[in-house]
């Protein structure tokens, strides 16, 4: 049985962003664009925007350990870290920006039982944002250890 480390914890951790924050950008997609509100789907992008950015600072410190422990596994391509490390901390600070922007428009999407349209529009955005950064960083984290990705048919 393997035992739990940096690099393990690192990457179960890593699977969750990804998803969440695409499944965030979808829903705010819907709650915008659909014919008859969908306040439902807004309310649905903005839990999962609050919890992505819960979650990426463990996963931002477990890849920080996780890079100091990579350093002689075979087959790690050592060049690719720094790029990936760049991006996370990118991604770091989309992903909470977003979270901060969706817990106040959370209570009042609540509260009001609907958000405006520039407000809904601002979540569509934030939610955008943050899958962005996430996917690109998602992206890069694939070219260390991951040559299926990384090399031509």
């Amino acid at each position: 049985m393997a035992r739990l480390n940096f690099a393990h914890l690192h990457l179960v951790l890593t699977h969750f962003p990804p998803v969440l924050s695409l499944g965030s950008a979808l829903s705010a997609v819907g709650g915008l664009l659909l014919r008859r509100r969908r306040d439902d789907l807004i309310r649905i992008a903005l839990v999962m925007m609050i919890g992505v950015g819960a979650m990426m600072p463990l996963v931002y410190l477990a890849g920080e350990r996780a890079a100091d422990s990579i350093g002689k596994v075979e087959g790690v391509q050592q060049e690719a870290i720094a790029p990936h490390q760049r991006a996370a901390t990118i991604a770091l600070a989309v992903s909470v920006g977003s979270a901060v922007i969706a817990m106040p428009l959370f209570v009042v999407e609540l509260r009001r039982g609907g958000l405006s349209s520039p407000l809904r529009l601002l979540v569509l955005v934030a939610a955008v944002a943050s899958a962005g950064a996430i996917g690109w960083t998602a992206n890069l984290g694939g070219a260390i250890h991951h040559p299926e990705i990384t090399e031509s048919p």
